[in-house]
C-alpha cells in the first residue's frame, strides 16, 4: 500500500505542466511565448499535456531547457493528472475560456 502512494504523490508531484497551468496560467503562458512556441492559446481541458505538446512545438534553443524525453515523461504523467482534474478543468473552459499565449518581443 505505502508503494501506491509514493507512486501516485510522484505522478502527482512530477506532472508540472499541469501543476503549472492550473496554478499559475500567466507564467505557463509567458514561458511559452518567450520559448517563442508556436501555440496561440492552451486550452484548460488537458492543459498540461497541451502545454508540454506547445514546448515541443517551439523552436530549439541553446541553454538549459527541458530535454525530448523529460517533455514526453511529463506528458504522460500530465494526462493522468488531467483526467482526474477533468471536471474541474472542463468547468474553467466554460466559465474563462483557453489560456492565451501573447508572443514576447
Amino acid at each position: 500500500m505505502k508503494a501506491w502512494i509514493m507512486v501516485f504523490c510522484f505522478a502527482a508531484i512530477s506532472a508540472c505542466g499541469t501543476i503549472q497551468t492550473i496554478n499559475d496560467e500567466k507564467g505557463a503562458a509567458d514561458n511559452l511565448a518567450v520559448g517563442h512556441s508556436n501555440c496561440h492559446s492552451i486550452p484548460r481541458t488537458y492543459s498540461g499535456l497541451a502545454y508540454n505538446y506547445c514546448v515541443l512545438d517551439a523552436p530549439e534553443r541553446y541553454g538549459a531547457q527541458r530535454t525530448v524525453q523529460m517533455v514526453l515523461i511529463d506528458a504522460l504523467l500530465s494526462s493522468v493528472s488531467d483526467t482526474f482534474l477533468l471536471p474541474y478543468t472542463v468547468y474553467q473552459q466554460n466559465e474563462r475560456g483557453s489560456i492565451q499565449v501573447q508572443r514576447k518581443r
